[in-house]
Order: C-alpha cells, then sequence, then structure tokens
C-alpha cells in the first residue's frame, strides 16, 4: 500500500491543485507527452480506472482528459474495445536557412496536406505588425494545414497595406504568400528573418489545432524583406511539435 501511495505522490507530482489551469488541462498535457513517448500506434493505453489510480484523480477529471485527447486526434475509441494510441501525424523537416513556400516542404516529405482559410479581415492602428513601421492598415488572414483532417499548423500572416490591396480572398485560400508575392504583386522575397520560441495556445488557436490550452507549441516567426529591405510580410506559424523540426545548414566562418 505503501509503495501505490509513492506512485500516485510521484505521478501527481506535476499536477498542480492550486494552479490556474484545470486538473483535466493539466493532466491532457501530462497524458499526451507520455503517451507519444510509451506507445506506439495502434497500442491501447491504460483503462480510465487505471489511470485514476496512477494519478489520484477522479473518474470526471481523466475522462474529460481522454476525451481532449480523442477530439485532437491523438487518441481513438474502439467501441467494445477499449482507447488506442491514433495512427501518427506527419512528421516533416522545414529547412529555413532558405526562402520557399511552406508547402514546399510537405512535398519533400511526401505529405498529402489540404488548406483552409479561416479568416481574411484588414486592420489599422495598433493592430498593425510593428515590423511595418509606417503602415496604418494590413491586411491579415489565417491558413490551417491538416492531413487526413487533422490540423498540424495554424499560419498568421499579414501584408503591409500597400501591398495587400493587390490580395483577394480566392489569392489567399489558394496561393503561399510567396507565390502571391511573386506572382500577384510582383516582389520577390531576397531575405527573411526568423525567430523561434514556445508558446501555450489562447482557447481559439486550442480549438483550431484541437489541442489543450495547456499543450506547448512550437512558434516561428518570419518577416520577409525584398532586395531594397523593405519588409513585404510577416507569418506566425504555430505548429505541433511532435510534427514539425526545424532544419538550419551552418558553414564555418573563414578568417579574412
Amino acid at each position: 500500500m505503501k509503495a501505490k501511495s509513492n506512485r500516485k505522490s510521484a505521478a501527481t507530482g506535476a499536477l498542480a491543485r492550486e494552479n490556474a489551469r484545470p486538473l483535466h488541462e493539466q493532466l491532457t498535457g501530462r497524458l499526451r507527452a507520455e503517451l507519444l513517448a510509451k506507445y506506439r500506434a495502434g497500442d491501447q493505453i491504460p483503462t480510465e480506472e487505471s489511470i485514476c489510480e496512477t494519478y489520484g484523480l477522479s473518474r470526471v477529471t481523466v475522462r474529460r482528459a481522454i476525451q481532449t485527447l480523442v477530439d485532437s486526434g491523438v487518441l481513438i475509441r474502439r467501441q467494445g474495445k477499449g482507447t488506442f494510441l491514433a495512427p501518427p501525424k506527419p512528421r516533416v523537416i522545414c529547412e529555413i536557412d532558405r526562402l520557399g513556400p511552406f508547402m514546399t516542404a510537405f512535398a519533400a516529405w511526401g505529405e498529402n496536406v489540404s488548406v483552409r482559410l479561416l479568416d481574411f479581415a484588414w486592420v489599422s492602428d495598433e493592430k498593425v505588425p510593428q515590423e511595418f513601421e509606417k503602415q496604418k492598415e494590413a491586411l491579415v488572414y489565417t491558413r490551417l494545414y491538416e492531413t487526413d483532417g487533422t490540423p498540424h499548423a495554424s499560419l498568421r500572416i499579414a501584408i503591409p497595406g500597400h501591398l495587400g490591396d493587390k490580395v483577394s480572398r480566392g489569392h489567399a485560400a489558394t496561393m503561399g504568400i510567396y507565390q502571391i508575392l511573386q506572382e500577384r504583386i510582383g516582389v520577390t522575397p531576397w531575405r527573411a528573418n526568423f525567430l523561434i520560441s514556445s508558446e501555450l495556445p489562447d482557447a481559439q488557436l486550442a480549438e483550431r489545432l484541437r489541442v489543450s490550452p495547456t499543450t506547448p507549441l512550437m512558434v516561428l516567426e518570419r518577416v520577409s524583406f525584398d532586395k531594397d529591405d523593405n519588409v513585404i510580410e510577416k507569418t506566425v506559424h504555430h505548429l505541433l511539435p511532435e510534427v514539425y523540426k526545424l532544419s538550419v545548414k551552418v558553414k564555418r566562418m573563414t578568417a579574412k
């Protein structure tokens, strides 16, 4: 009995009852990481009763966490059989040391991806990205990337107002931003700055990517410039870390 008590204590160590986030959200993140690390696609996961015992949590809390993982495509239920780890999401390596369309990475790794335009609007004043400096307006839209109905990336794209005038909703829905810049606007991306970080999604983004608000996302911010060093676009990529890896090739600098 003492050993069981110790196991409960260790398991609940990362679940803080005084935390502002509900226990079921904390458990969702914990289970997501542990199940993906310990099980293979098609493996049956422990029962709700077993998880309750392991973490010292109520059946309601465990059931909500598991349902969240089912809704997000991490787990699948089979009537009368149990709950299993779902087939793996695509694995994609994005090379950020060269300029190119985001979709190129999927083609290189043989992944079939569909894209949905979620919103398309003009913003002004404080909502304009600060990188656009004196621009008073910007065109901003969001594209969601999915494989077999499961979302794994959300891209928030912003274009300075004087360039956005030439972009329609149809262009945003069917073309990547670099394709739009070159084919519709006549501007060629010359260089780009990247910033990589990790953050928790807000409620809207969590719903779009079907993850818990406690699931860390990889964030890739890119600001592109033309050959005259004018900013021509800013894209914020929110990526599921189990799907994406970022690649950079570095050469040794030679002394002059």
